[in-house]
């Protein structure tokens, strides 16, 4: 979906053949040569003749304003350092366009047991440093990822949770008892159940092999990382200034740019700046601030497909933004509340007047770009204010009954019918006094802030509801969401895997109350599909399960989809094939330079 192919000039080979063949079949004398059309062969070596596609050489200069915390594998905490993890590392699989796995640093592997064991067959490879990859290279990171106990901890053990041995490694330390080495190039994961997509949580860019030295000088490694990737370091990292790799020529799929220059900004004017960067050529790709987004599209054109280069790329990317109910809390325990409140949000004009086009109207779950993703699934994230009071009022009403019916708990049966039979009579009271106050919290932050504002003020004008909105550091906000102490809360989730089962499983499988599923949701028919899809083989039926799962999620809506992200990046018309994933990874092995290309 996202390459383009090159033409190769094969009409002429194919002329060329035709009258070779005719003239073997005819007795007519060759014709008499032109000599005028002839070519010397010193006027073909003058002008040669280069075929369009793919060149090798060259480098892409390309622009951050966020320096990564770190670029150790087993420590990445934000986008940037799992970008440039991605290009200096291969998990032992990786996951396509499509959504299907595709062998990385293993070459081969086995599926055993319906998914609960999978033996890996390494490719022959080295790191950077020439030493062989092998089995317990990638033992080794799994084993300090899960170890609770290694100094510093690593934050990604949830990456094994399914793995044999991890609740023993998180509590008291250790190796994991479910990664096992067979030989030099032989790896064995074993799962407490069967999961075969856990394959695709395999191609993480965490889960990659790591050295001896990452263990014995965790500083100097992070500071260099040695890994086995396409790209590698060209010398010790530079905090805040830049970072450059340099193709890996021994990698099993070499790239064809020489190098990649990633040029740190100051998070202030970093976006301007490298703008006028990218406009004198001294970057090729660079983030893009909306107010220049009209010029931008202006100048390079738009990405055909939003996230392949050349041209602006402004495809979905895989956050979603969403607002959480607590749904064992009265009113917000009831499905009918939490639909009225999302109908009565205008997203469109959210995304426009909050966002300044930053983001985009969500309708589903999982957002484009993820395969398996299903754009329109909520029909509850349609803006209707005539159907959000409607449900509203259905609610009212309940709310009024149930407390009616309480008070007049002592009456006969004789008194109940009456008063049921009156229920439709009587005026009820108004919403705001039946539903009391509405509170959305969020963490502070300008953003979250002006979303908030624009969606206390069109829920209070729709359903007539008291709304306030409240923001709060991010440590009390996250410990206040944990402990059950608000009602609607600001949710915000990314995604490592491309897959929907990475969005629907951890936020709204019951097992996961107390972990990530802070709404508190728990639905049989959801759990019962997502677990079959964890534990089916066939690709097809996995995302269809995923798919109703998704659906009777939205049904339920304890968390309302809002806006989803969008890539904001330029990139300059020599660059080609460069491909910028919905997971916020660069493509960099099929990119390449044209010189050819006509530049602003």
């Amino acid at each position: 979906m996202w390459r383009g192919g090159s033409g190769t000039p094969v009409a002429a080979l194919l002329a060329a053949l035709l009258a070779l063949l005719l003239a073997s079949c005819t007795s007519e004398p060759d014709p008499e040569p032109d000599l005028e059309d002839e070519v010397t062969e010193e006027e073909a070596e003058e002008d040669p003749v280069e075929e369009a596609g793919p060149r090798r050489g060259g480098t892409l200069r390309v622009g951050l304003v966020v320096d990564p915390v770190s670029i150790d594998p087993r420590f990445i905490v934000d986008d940037e350092g799992e970008l440039l993890v991605d290009a200096l590392f291969d998990p032992l699989v990786r996951v396509d366009d499509a959504g299907s796995v595709v062998p990385a640093a293993a070459d081969r592997w086995e599926v055993l047991d319906d998914g609960a064991s999978f033996v890996f067959h390494l490719r022959e490879a080295t790191f950077h440093d020439g030493a062989a990859v092998t089995a317990e290279d990638f033992k080794r990171s799994f084993d300090r990822i899960a170890d609770a106990t290694a100094e510093p901890p690593s934050f990604l053990a949830f990456l094994l949770a399914d793995v044999v041995g991890i609740d023993a490694a998180q509590e008291v330390g250790g190796a994991l008892e479910g990664v096992t080495v067979e030989d030099d190039l032989t790896l064995r994961i074993d799962l407490t159940s069967p999961q075969p997509a856990f394959l695709t949580t395999l191609s993480d860019p965490s889960l990659v092999p790591t050295p001896p030295l990452a263990d014995e000088d965790v500083e100097a490694f992070a500071n260099e990382p040695i890994g086995n990737g396409p790209f590698a370091m060209a010398g010790p990292r530079e905090v805040g200034a830049f970072l450059r790799l340099v193709r890996f020529e021994e990698h099993h799929s070499p790239a064809l740019l020489d190098e990649v220059l990633f040029t740190l900004y100051e998070p202030d004017e970093g976006e301007e700046s490298q703008w006028d960067d990218l406009l004198d050529g001294q970057l090729q790709v660079a983030q893009l601030v909306p107010a220049r987004r009209e010029e931008a599209l202006e100048l390079f054109g738009r990405s055909p497909d939003g996230y392949t280069g050349p041209g602006v790329l402004d495809g979905v990317r895989s956050p979603v933004y969403l607002y959480g109910f607590d749904t064992t809390r009265p009113p917000f325990d009831d499905a009918r509340l939490r639909r009225a409140i999302s109908l009565a949000i205008d997203r469109e004009r959210l995304a426009v007047e909050a966002t300044d086009g930053t983001r985009l109207p969500a309708t589903s779950l999982v957002p484009p770009g993820i395969p398996g993703a299903r754009t329109g699934a909520c029909d509850a994230c349609e803006h209707d204010p005539v159907a959000a009071r409607e449900l509203l009022d259905e609610v009212v009403r309940d709310l009024v009954a149930a407390e009616d019916a309480t008070d007049d708990e002592q009456n006969d049966e004789q008194n109940d019918e009456q008063n049921d039979e009156q229920d439709d009579e009587v005026e009820l009271p108004p919403a705001a006094e039946v539903i009391g106050p509405v509170t959305l919290t969020y963490n502070r932050g300008t953003l979250h802030g002006a979303i908030a504002e624009q969606l206390a003020t069109e829920i209070a004008e729709v359903l007539e509801l008291e709304v306030d909105f409240q923001g709060q550091e991010l440590a009390p906000f996250i410990q206040g969401v944990r402990r059950g102490d608000v009602s609607v809360f600001r949710l915000g989730w990314d995604v490592t895997e491309p897959t929907p089962a990475a969005y629907l499983y951890p936020l709204f499988h019951s097992s996961q109350v107390g972990l990530d599923n802070l709404t508190r949701f728990e639905d049989a028919e959801v759990d019962e599909l997502l677990d079959a899809a964890r534990a089916s083989e066939d690709d097809r039926e996995r995302l269809r399960l995923l798919r109703d799962a998704e659906l009777r999620i939205l049904d339920e809506l304890p968390a309302i989809p809002l806006l989803w992200y969008r890539h904001d990046v330029v990139v300059r018309p020599e660059v080609q094939d460069l491909v910028y994933t919905p997971l916020g990874r660069f493509r960099l092995t099929e990119a390449w330079l044209d010189p050819d290309v006509d530049t602003p």
